[in-house]
């Protein structure tokens, strides 16, 4: 296992939001990484190369960043933590490439999580896709294909659902690029009628705050996950 803390008191932050509602624990949370530097390509692990379970707060790209909210709401020390990321990370918790979640919506399976996209308006579309598999072959050499239902809201209906979000939601900005399902994701921020997008940004190079609305302009639509209240971290 590969932990690097970074700036991040994980034993100070988890008193800290113990008793609050899953909403609020993953704004707190997210609030801590502001600033983190953005980090492609920090797992380790490939068909060629054994898994390592890899907890690296120093730098994140968009997909850890929401792993590590994710795990860090549902824990309440450093041993729950571990386990309940690597239900969060790997399906049924099994530190291993093939059983990595690599897709925004392998949360499906996600116990502690919902899809919501549908509860959130008439107005979204449905398509099937084959993940994984492009033009020319496959996005992740060593990973198999799967055909997956996925439903979306497209752009121009965001503004009609924005009053339904709330604070704590996981976004992924859908995409119709042959055998992927988004190409981003973050977290929903809402105070008052301020309405921003925490994510890991590769332009900006960190964690930032940035206006949803302006920033879902210019995608394709979105898939919205909410969290439970739950800790119950098992998962198929």
């Amino acid at each position: 296992m590969l932990f690097k803390s970074g700036k991040i008191n994980m034993e100070s932050l988890l008193i800290k939001i113990k008793n609050l509602p899953a909403s609020v624990k993953i704004t707190e949370i997210s609030r801590y990484f502001l600033g983190v530097p953005y980090k492609k390509n920090s797992l380790i692990g490939s068909p060629s190369e054994k898994e390592q379970l890899v907890i690296e707060f120093e730098g994140v790209d968009c997909m850890t960043f929401i792993e590590y909210v994710e795990a860090l709401r549902l824990s309440d020390n450093y041993n729950s933590f571990i386990e309940n990321l690597k239900h969060v990370r790997y399906f049924e918790g099994i530190v291993d490439f093939k059983k990595r979640r690599h897709f925004f919506t392998d949360w499906e399976n996600l116990t502690t999580v919902k899809n919501i996209t549908k509860e959130l308006t008439r107005e979204y579309s449905t398509v099937i896709k084959e993940l994984n598999r492009k033009e020319d072959g496959l996005w992740i050499d060593g990973l198999e294909t799967k055909s997956r239902i996925i439903n979306y809201i497209p752009s121009k209906y965001i503004k009609r659902v924005v009053s339904e979000l709330k604070s704590g939601d996981y976004c992924g900005f859908y995409t119709s690029k042959k055998g992927l399902d988004v190409i981003h994701v973050g977290i929903m921020i809402i105070q008052d009628s301020n309405i921003k997008l925490r994510h890991a940004s590769s332009q900006k190079s960190y964690v930032i705050d940035e206006d949803f609305i302006r920033y879902s302009k210019e995608k394709e639509g979105i898939i919205i996950f909410r969290p439970k209240e739950t800790k119950n971290v098992t998962s198929s």
